[in-house]
């Protein structure tokens, strides 16, 4: 028979008296011509037009703690209040699910109870809410996709319908803690407003010695009853033929297949999509964020190449509208697009974390799009896929190495769980190699779905059987997509998706501040941070030869804060880099003004400069696999020959530097040399043994090395002790061919 959706009366009757015995007979006898199913029957949903027919999910997170019974009642209320003048009352499906603990009350993930642990005033009080006057404005549907136990069997009763997949087990309701009058009680009242299950089914969940028996009584029906009831059926002799169904000795427990093939639940689903076929709605199941409301809508486009630069600019400008405009509505239009995996995960990442009752998204694909870029529509709380667009993986693949794998690998297992999409089709946009199959448990008979990657990592891979190929290698099919929940539904335009959700106008696309839009087309210039680069280590060698606070160090300030600006707004630039750089710095100060000398800290400064451009310039700090090996060699390759062609371009442009008008300030002329080529001509001299023991007076700084006057002569000279400020009286103490040591006069004494 088809089913109906109504509950049939309960053909048992305690009572021995005649009368009521042949009332029970006529009572069975007029059922019969009406409804010709034993009782508690849950059959085919009858056909109804599904045009008329709404459909929304809500899901119950298990186990039922903290407010979540709350939330779960609220979002059914709003269905109801927004639909109450339909002409039929919309369906709820309420998927019963488990969620981590750690969402409520900050417990640790993988605490191992799955939909254990819901506590029982919680579930009493949303199934009496879900029993209660209100809820009758919506027909109530439970959707069982994972097994379940404990108190979340109760509302599980309260609904009107219960589908579930053929593998999942329903019962062991008593598992968390002993059970009372008040308990048992409350489970009998639900019951006896739903009649979703036979009572004697239910108590069997809550005591482990309760046994169940399907007894065919002479009268001609069918009675679901306990043992007592049984024993005393049979001393009446009214049983002629029964079957046990639970013999006792622990909690019941039943499969959603037991339960379909006694009638008591409605047909089984392989999944949402088989739900949605079976109660007949047309398009897919909405949610409570994805009713019409006051939207402040906008639109973003995304073509082209989609680069670390492009990502930013797109996380800020999402960031402005939202805080400033106050926008609720974000409208993802994707085009064909190409990005690589880390910058299409981290946008996506980002629009998956915005709270959808705040920031509701929508992600149209409008073209087919291939690689990572796909991660980004489907991150969305909503996606549409257009007629002829379709996802589906880049044609080369990303890498080979199993590390870079694994890593991407982890980065999408936390989409899928935030964005609440299958991970292994996420997997096929990521990675043309990635092979997708439906599999089959040998020994439960449990399918599902696994890449090929993940069944390598299941504890009982050997047992786990592929049956078909899903998707991998090429676009995913439509068809597939959706019924796997990649996707919510395909649509003709965006304009009926964006009908949906009330707004009748495409919304204005989001603009890029000025300041973003300029600081885009300077950033678009790759050449511009290498040259940066290339000012800032020639004007660093000019202040290292000349020691000091001067131009070449301001200049070589600035290039190299602009440098670090320009990646870091590239994303490459993190805490690292700075403190190396910084830490370079000082320790270079340190080498010049206070230990003179070119000894550890010189080089050591050097360095530390070195490897913070470098590492600025990548997106990793020690690299794993031979592509970030090549990267490292290719950004030491050209930051080396910049800092050595800054060396060569100061050796070479020397004279002309201080002989320029503009430059000249930045070098040190001794003090009294107008004549160059008189001062040449006396430097040219090599032996300087008659200067020993003579005092003069310094031209310039010594650190070490600079230059004195002794009498006509202006000769170079190296301190031997602390830097030696220019004016400042000095004696030569020792005269090495052309080598000149003094020290200052007040050091030495007469």
């Amino acid at each position: 028979m088809e089913y109906t959706g109504k509950r049939m009366p309960v053909i048992a009757n305690k009572n021995r008296d005649p009368f009521n015995c042949f009332a029970s007979c006529a009572l069975l006898m007029a059922s019969m011509t009406v409804l010709p199913e034993v009782a508690f029957c849950q059959s085919a949903p009858q056909v109804e037009d599904a045009a008329e027919k709404s459909g929304f999910l809500v899901e119950v997170p298990l186990p039922l703690v903290g407010q979540r019974d709350e939330q779960v009642w609220q979002q059914i209320l709003r269905i109801a209040d927004a639909n109450s003048s339909g002409a039929k009352p919309p369906i709820v499906v309420l998927q019963f699910k488990a969620s981590p603990l750690s969402n409520v009350s900050g417990a640790a993930d993988g605490s191992g109870l799955g939909s254990r642990g819901s506590q029982f005033e919680r579930c009493l009080a949303l199934a009496r809410n879900l029993t209660s006057p209100k809820a009758a404005r919506v027909r109530l549907v439970a959707y069982v996709p994972e097994s379940i136990e404990g108190h979340a069997i109760l509302p599980l009763l309260a609904c009107d319908e219960i589908y579930t997949a053929n593998s999942v087990e329903i019962g062991r309701a008593a598992i968390d803690e002993p059970v009372d009058s008040t308990i048992q009680g409350a489970y009998t009242d639900v019951v006896a407003r739903r009649k979703t299950l036979p009572l004697a089914v239910v108590l069997a969940m809550l005591d482990s010695t309760a046994e169940v028996h399907q007894l065919e009584l002479s009268d001609g029906s069918t009675l679901v009853a306990d043992r007592a009831e049984a024993t005393q059926r049979r001393e009446a002799g009214e049983v002629l033929r029964e079957e046990t169904i639970w013999s006792g000795g622990g909690l019941a427990q039943f499969s959603g297949q037991q339960l379909r093939s006694r009638g008591w639940i409605a047909p089984n689903v392989a999944d949402q999509a088989g739900l949605v076929a079976a109660l007949n709605i047309g398009g897919t199941l909405r949610t409570v964020q994805q009713m019409p409301r006051e939207w402040r809508p906008v639109r973003l486009v995304i073509s082209g190449k989609l680069n670390a630069t492009r990502v930013n600019q797109i996380i800020r400008a999402l960031g402005d509208t939202i805080d400033n405009r106050q926008t609720n509505l974000i409208v993802i239009e994707l085009l064909q697009t190409e990005s690589d995996f880390l910058q299409s995960s981290r946008l996506a990442s980002y629009l998956a974390g915005l709270d959808a009752d705040r920031v509701y998204s929508l992600g149209i694909v409008a073209q087919a799009v291939t690689g990572p870029a796909g991660l980004i529509a489907v991150a969305c709380d909503e996606t549409v896929l257009l007629s002829e667009a379709s996802l589906g993986p880049a044609p080369s693949p990303p890498t080979s190495e199993a590390s870079s794998r694994e890593t991407m690998h982890l980065v999408l297992g936390d989409l899928a769980t935030v964005a609440n999409r299958p991970l292994p089709l996420l997997s096929v946009l990521s990675d043309v190699k990635t092979v997708v199959n439906e599999y089959i448990q040998q020994e439960s008979g449990k399918r599902a779905m696994f890449a090929e990657w993940q069944i390598e990592k299941q504890v009982d891979a050997n047992q786990w059987l592929a049956k078909q190929r899903i998707a991998g290698g090429e676009p995913i099919d439509n068809g597939i997509a959706l019924r796997y929940g990649l996707i919510d539904s395909v649509d003709s335009s965006s304009s009926v998706a964006l009908g949906r959700l009330g707004v009748e106008q495409l919304p204005s696309e989001l603009s890029t501040p000025w300041l973003d839009a300029t600081i885009q087309r300077v950033l678009a210039q790759s050449w511009l941070p290498r040259l940066l680069l290339t000012i800032g280590f020639f004007a660093l060698m000019v202040e290292l030869g000349n020691p000091g606070i001067s131009a070449g160090g301001l200049l070589a300030t600035v290039c190299f804060a602009a440098f670090f600006w320009i990646e870091g707004l590239n994303g490459n630039v993190e805490a690292l880099e700075v403190l190396l750089f910084v830490g370079g710095l000082l320790a270079l100060a340190l080498e010049l003004f206070i230990l003179p000398g070119f000894g550890l800290f010189g080089i050591g400064g050097l360095l530390m400069l070195l490897v913070s451009v470098v590492l600025a310039s990548q997106t990793f700090v020690w690299p794993t696999t031979s592509a970030q090996l090549g990267e490292v060699a290719s950004n030491l390759f050209w930051v080396s020959c910049m800092a050595l062609g800054g060396m060569i371009g100061l050796l070479l442009m020397h004279k002309q530097l201080e002989r320029s008008p503009l430059l000249r300030w930045v070098t040190l002329t001794p003090a009294g040399a107008d004549d160059a080529d008189e001062l040449a001509y006396r430097e040219a001299v090599v032996h300087r043994e008659h200067l020993l023991g003579q005092e003069g007076l310094t031209t310039t700084r010594l650190n070490p090395s600079g230059k004195a006057q002794f009498g006509r002569d202006l000769v170079a000279v190296v301190g031997t002790g602390k830097l030696i400020q220019s004016g400042v009286p000095v004696r030569v103490v020792e005269v090495r061919g052309n080598l000149i040591l003094v020290a200052e006069v007040s050091e030495i004494g007469d």
